[in-house]
């Protein structure tokens, strides 16, 4: 059977890999109305405080830095809610043959790969954009910026290595096996390798 489009949106969105069942189905119904009771009693609370903000302090910079900071923390503890239960319900997992696992894995570094960049090219156009509004001075020197390059650099690699981790602990196969054995090994030697290029990227920005 043909998937629809909102299936096809649903398992992009939860990074369903597999069928969408009638137990990942209901599973992913139950943890869409938490996020949405969640979701509803934050903005219902937040507009309260930042109208009683208003009306005291007058102080319209306060007021947007308190809704900023409420909205991005409301949405980490979204998205952390999300990641934990679909991994406690094993939602995600996908089951391979040990034969198929190194070519389901180099399927999602690229992935991976691709969504680094297109992360790092986001947030490069963001930080010029939100450099730019306030003055709305010479636009060349922004885009040169090197710390605004680096820093694009840096959340492109830690996006790429977080999603590609994520998605490649969630295959399962035969652990007895000798060569998945040997393609854990080196999964954790190319881990390694992101967190020092990370770390040493970090460092050149510092100084």
């Amino acid at each position: 059977m043909k998937e629809t489009i909102s299936t096809k949106i649903i398992k992009w969105f939860y990074g369903i890999h597999g069928p969408l069942d009638e137990y990942r189905r209901n599973e992913l119904n139950r943890i869409g109305n938490n996020i949405a009771i969640l979701l509803l009693t934050v903005n219902v609370l937040l507009s309260f405080i930042a109208s009683l903000l208003m009306l005291s302090t007058n102080n319209s910079e306060l007021t947007l830095d308190i809704v900023v900071s409420v909205l991005l923390l409301t949405f980490f503890v979204s998205l952390g809610y999300i990641l934990y239960e679909t991994k406690r319900h094993h939602l995600t997992e996908i089951d391979v043959e040990a034969k198929q696992e190194g070519k389901i894995k180099q399927k999602f570094i690229k992935r991976a790969i691709g969504l680094g960049i297109y992360f790092a090219i986001v947030m490069y156009g963001l930080t010029i954009l939100i450099d730019w509004l306030p003055n709305k001075g010479a636009l060349i020197p922004l885009l040169t910026e090197p710390s605004t390059i680096s820093s694009a650099i840096v959340s492109g690699l830690i996006y790429g290595l977080l999603m590609g981790t994520w998605e490649i602990h969630q295959i399962k196969s035969d652990p007895n096996d000798k060569k998945v054995t040997q393609n854990r090994l080196h999964q954790k030697y190319w881990l390694i390798l992101f967190i020092i290029i990370i770390i040493t990227s970090l460092l050149l920005i510092h100084k």
